[in-house]
């Protein structure tokens, strides 16, 4: 009797240590990367300078185009290497953007990714750059954003497809890095806030 319940504690041991060695293994697997897209402008509004996201006194669909970024972590996060495809880019292995080397965005701070022109402001006290190909390409109907780091390994996605409705403004988390994406004049009169939260105050 004794040798059976020795043999059952045993037993009841090892299948212990295999749950907990789950349980890790699946806490890992689901530790985001601290890189996430906050909010996109794909279609900047034709009306006027309403679109001038890049605030330089002109509009242009390409150059207004933006894609916000924001570091979740308390630490400050190296992005250099990190690149950006569209779907098309991304069949090819070619980039919009290519973040220079000295990429680095300050905790629970942004950085904006334009495409292109001479982006003039402060935007939020955000890193700000410009597209190493001098366009984001992305298309009003149907895109996929992927970000992938300096190894090649995917940290961050936006699928246009479903938001797909040509608003002339841009998508936006609601609350900011948490939420899911809405419109941006849905919460307010503006119609992007590059660099800033949706409510217009700096991260």
């Amino acid at each position: 009797m004794k040798t059976n319940i020795s043999l059952l504690l045993g037993f009841a041991c090892l299948l212990l240590s295999a749950c907990k060695t789950d349980d890790v293994t699946m806490e890992e697997t689901i530790i985001s990367d601290p890189l996430i897209i906050n909010e996109v402008l794909y279609d900047p509004s034709n009306v006027a300078l309403d679109g001038d996201a890049n605030d330089d006194g002109k509009y242009s669909q390409e150059q207004d185009e933006f894609i916000e970024f924001v570091n979740t972590t308390d630490k400050t996060l190296d992005v250099s290497g990190y690149k950006i495809f569209d779907a098309t880019g991304l069949t090819n292995n070619v980039p919009v953007h290519i973040f220079p080397v000295g990429s680095i965005i300050q905790p629970r701070k942004a950085l904006v990714v334009f495409g292109g022109g001479i982006p003039t402001g402060t935007f939020g006290g955000a890193v700000v750059q410009t597209s190493t190909t001098g366009n984001l390409s992305l298309n009003n109907e149907v895109d996929f954003i992927t970000v992938t780091d300096a190894a090649g390994a995917t940290v961050a996605t936006f699928d246009i497809g479903p938001l797909s409705n040509n608003p002339n403004e841009a998508f936006t988390r609601n609350p900011d890095i948490t939420g899911g994406f809405v419109q941006h004049s849905s919460l307010g009169s503006s119609l992007f806030s590059p660099g800033k939260k949706n409510n217009g105050s700096n991260f």
